[in-house]
């Protein structure tokens, strides 16, 4: 399973977690090391629910924008003359929307 992205703090902790597991590791090999494990594992679960909510809610998000893409196309192509510059301005503005719509889904890696 791919590693879910961490925010900044659940980067931060687990950093300390691992830092903390070197140490004891410095003491000798019997050391146990499991507690430090179990909150590491419980950062990364939280983290990998997170991203699995946050998917869920981007691909309705993009689809939504996508299906007024369409909806802006339609008028566009429906609109008569005196209409045609307003439906115009509608489809860039959900082009735009899309784009930026298309940018936060790659970037949580969908």
């Amino acid at each position: 399973m791919e590693q879910p992205k961490l925010t900044a703090r659940e980067t931060a902790q687990v950093a300390g977690y691992v830092a903390r597991m070197c140490k004891r590791g410095l003491a000798g090999d019997g050391v146990y090391q499991g507690d430090l494990e179990r909150k590491i594992d419980r950062i990364t679960d939280g983290a990998a629910k997170r991203h699995a909510r946050e998917s869920a809610v981007m691909a309705v998000h993009l689809e939504t924008a996508r299906q007024a893409v369409a909806v802006a196309k339609t008028e566009l192509r429906t609109a008569d003359r005196t209409d045609r510059p307003a439906a115009k301005a509608a489809l860039k503005s959900a082009e735009t929307a899309l784009r930026r719509t298309e940018r936060a889904a790659r970037d949580l890696g969908l």
